[in-house]
């Protein structure tokens, strides 16, 4: 499982986030890939009011502000509904 975390730098927002995705990923076993939205143009149309962002191949997990239960809840269930299938 691959979350993704849009970002850019002096953020604090985003440092946050990673901070709590950090902590996450040592209860559950799932890879974290950073992205830096800061000169790509598309990202930052898309992205820059909004980060920091978390998404799990294309779902919005979280946006703004970093929701930690919403993304455990999340976390949890896709890596215990995945061991069932």
């Amino acid at each position: 499982m691959v979350l993704t975390l849009y970002r850019r730098e002096n953020c604090s927002l985003c440092e946050e986030a990673l901070v709590m995705l950090e902590w996450l990923q040592e209860d559950y076993p799932f890879e974290l890939e950073q992205i830096d939205i800061t000169g790509d143009a598309l990202l930052e149309e898309k992205y820059l009011f909004e980060i920091p962002v978390v998404l799990h191949e294309g779902i919005l997990i979280s946006q703004g502000r970093y929701d930690d239960e919403k993304v455990e809840e999340f976390v949890k269930y896709t890596l215990t509904s995945k061991k069932n299938v």
